[in-house]
């Protein structure tokens, strides 16, 4: 018998990366902060100190980060929470994105062509990984 995490993963429709990006939700017209634990086209899971309704239609804004100094403008994408779990002492939620238009479908897509790999940061920006000529950001979790 295959175990639950493996029979999950088999069925879900996009593969997941592990990201950590600072992710700014709308709740009933109130700012929550959370973090993304990870991602793929169809939906993320967050981390946050603050529980969300299962069913609640939200809006997020995420800033995707494509290594060295290279941040998109925000993203701003609206979801519903799937499911919600604590998780010592925060919660983890599930978010599937809903209604994406081709311009966020487009930026979603080449975020996750740069950590499926098919894309690079030189292919985004021009240049190379390397160029120092881009401010950098302290919080980017992909620099070095």
């Amino acid at each position: 018998m295959k175990d639950d995490k493996e029979t999950t993963a088999s069925r879900r429709l996009y593969p997941r990366f592990s990201v950590d990006v600072q992710v700014a939700v709308t709740c009933d017209k109130q700012s929550v902060q959370a973090r993304t634990r990870d991602i793929s086209r169809s939906g993320l899971c967050l981390v946050s100190t603050r529980d969300l309704a299962r069913e609640k239609e939200i809006e997020v804004e995420l800033v995707l980060k494509f290594g060295e100094g290279g941040l998109s403008e925000p993203l701003h994408m609206r979801g519903r929470v799937v499911w919600c779990t604590a998780l010592f002492g925060h919660y983890q939620i599930g978010v599937m994105f809903l209604g994406m238009d081709r311009e966020q479908s487009r930026n979603l897509d080449m975020f996750i062509g740069f950590l499926d790999g098919s894309l690079n940061a030189g292919d985004l920006f021009g240049g190379d990984d390397e160029s120092t000529d881009r401010p950098t950001d302290p919080d980017d979790p992909f620099a070095a």
